[in-house]
């Protein structure tokens, strides 16, 4: 069999990637995980203070793509993170 090429329709998949369904599943996705990086600070709270944590779905303005971002709100998000690591503990609930 001889060599195939491939050569992507790039304005096809510059509409995947903007496309309704992308944005709805990475929403989903995102809304997954977080409720359980919720649950682990909700387990195992800050020392003072709540953290709040929100999901940002769009496109990107620059490239149309489809984005998300779980973002932890709070002064002392950055050190629990590095300690505990409860959002990239919860990545594992974006899988299907």
């Amino acid at each position: 069999m001889g060599l195939v090429r491939y050569r992507p329709n790039r304005r096809g998949v510059r509409d995947l990637l903007s496309s309704p369904g992308v944005v709805a599943d990475l929403a989903e996705r995102a809304g997954r995980v977080a409720a359980a990086a919720q649950a682990e600070y909700t387990a195992r709270p800050p020392h003072s203070g709540q953290v709040e944590v929100i999901v940002d779905v769009g496109l990107e303005p620059q490239s149309g793509r489809a984005r998300a971002a779980v973002i932890a709100k709070h002064p002392g998000a950055l050190p629990i993170e590095a300690d505990r690591r409860p959002l990239g503990k919860s990545m594992d609930a974006a899988r299907d």
